[in-house]
């Protein structure tokens, strides 16, 4: 446990795209193309900006990406943030927005940039060295790693499921 081949990558994104439509959620599942890992979830939503003297500075617009990670055989979250002009927020205002109470020498370990495996553009990336060790900490394992995964990775990046999520007992 802990680990996932890309065939339960899959099933189990499937089944996380099923809670995701009953409960009226709107994830996706892009797929590149039929090949292995070229398919991934993907969650679009709209968060507050502030500036660092406190003032709202507008929505910034974040899509969420959980893609296959084939070095790690685990899921891995890559996001991007864009301000409502378009512009692509740089790393440190990623950092800012994202984890401002983290010291600034960990946050290269934590959230990082670095190409997506699928769509080869940068994006911003939680590193993925210690997933498989963190989901095999659960005392009864996951019916459904991937949700595990975005539960326990997604509110470190202001990605949060709803409660209902964890209450859909088919899957998890």
């Amino acid at each position: 446990m802990g680990d996932l081949s890309w065939k339960d990558f899959m099933s189990q994104a499937k089944q996380f795209l099923k809670i995701s439509q009953q409960l009226g959620d709107s994830w996706m599942l892009e797929e590149k193309d039929s090949n292995e890992p070229n398919t991934f979830l993907k969650f679009n939503q709209k968060m507050k900006c502030q500036s660092e003297e406190g003032y709202s500075e507008g929505l910034v617009n974040v899509e969420y990406h959980v893609v296959y990670s084939v070095s790690y055989q685990v899921p891995m979250l890559f996001f991007q943030a864009h301000r409502s002009d378009g512009s692509l927020l740089d790393l440190e205002a990623t950092w800012k927005l994202f984890m401002p109470e983290t010291k600034a020498r960990g946050l290269y370990q934590i959230l990082t940039q670095m190409d997506h495996p699928v769509l080869f553009r940068p994006f911003m990336a939680l590193h993925p060295c210690r997933t498989a060790e963190v989901l095999k900490q659960f005392g009864q394992p996951s019916d459904n790693q991937v949700l595990t995964f975005i539960s326990l990775y997604g509110p470190h990046v202001q990605l949060h499921l709803k409660n209902a999520y964890g209450l859909v007992q088919e899957y998890t």
